[in-house]
């Protein structure tokens, strides 16, 4: 699995809405199950970044909401499709890392987090 497919995995796992939208199709316990107990290494793969963007997203998540981050919450707007999300998300990146070569080196859920921050910003009452 390529670097920029597991952060396309963190990036949706992140976003994923908390009330889940009818007309936005999510992955379901039982499709992460049948992935997850799949014996090829793209499934294996695939099924391990999915559960590690949870798991990142939900501690950057606890971060924000304590005042522990710097990083701004984000706003998906609930419309955008997954595969616009994340060609958002993927320029963004290509754009936010030729910019500044030194940020290859910076955590990848916490570097995510603030390109979603900032191409998602919320809105101020």
């Amino acid at each position: 699995m390529t670097r920029c497919a597991a952060l396309l995995m963190f990036g949706l796992a992140l976003t994923q809405p908390a009330v889940s939208d009818p007309s936005q199709p999510v992955m379901t316990a039982a499709d992460l199950q049948q992935i997850c107990v799949a014996q090829d290494t793209t499934s294996k793969n695939v099924c391990r970044v999915y559960i590690l963007g949870i798991t990142q997203g939900i501690a950057i998540g606890m971060d924000i909401a304590d005042g522990k981050s710097a990083t701004a919450r984000a706003c998906i707007p609930q419309k955008l499709s997954g595969e616009e999300l994340a060609d958002s998300i993927k320029t963004k990146l290509a754009q936010s890392l030729a910019a500044s070569p030194k940020d290859q080196e910076m955590d990848a859920a916490k570097f995510v987090a603030g390109v979603m921050a900032k191409t998602f910003p919320c809105r101020k009452p």
